[in-house]
C-alpha cells in the first residue's frame, strides 16, 4: 500500500514537472513552504521580541507590513517583466 502511494506521488510530481507552467508553480510552492518552515523554526527557537514593549511590538508590526508591501510590489513588477520577456 505504501509503495503504491509513493509511486502515485512520484507520477503526479513527474507530470507536474513535465509541464512548464506547473513546474514553475510547483517550485514556487516548494520555496514558499520551505520559507515558512525556516521562519517557523527561527521564531520558535529564538526569544526575539519577548522583551519588546507594546509600543515596540506595534512598531515591529508596522515595519513588517511595510516590508510585505514592498515585496508584493517587487513580485508584481517581476511578473510583469517576465511576461514581457516570454511574449
Amino acid at each position: 500500500m505504501l509503495k503504491g502511494i509513493i509511486l502515485f506521488a512520484v507520477i503526479v510530481v513527474g507530470l507536474l514537472l513535465s509541464l512548464r507552467r506547473s513546474r514553475e508553480w510547483l517550485l514556487e510552492e516548494v520555496k514558499a513552504i520551505s520559507d515558512l518552515l525556516v521562519v517557523f523554526l527561527l521564531r520558535s527557537t529564538s526569544r526575539f521580541g519577548s522583551e519588546l514593549t507594546e509600543d515596540g511590538k506595534a512598531e515591529q508590526n508596522l515595519w513588517r507590513e511595510q516590508r510585505l508591501r514592498n515585496l508584493r510590489g517587487l513580485t508584481l513588477r517581476s511578473r510583469q517583466r517576465w511576461e514581457k520577456k516570454t511574449k
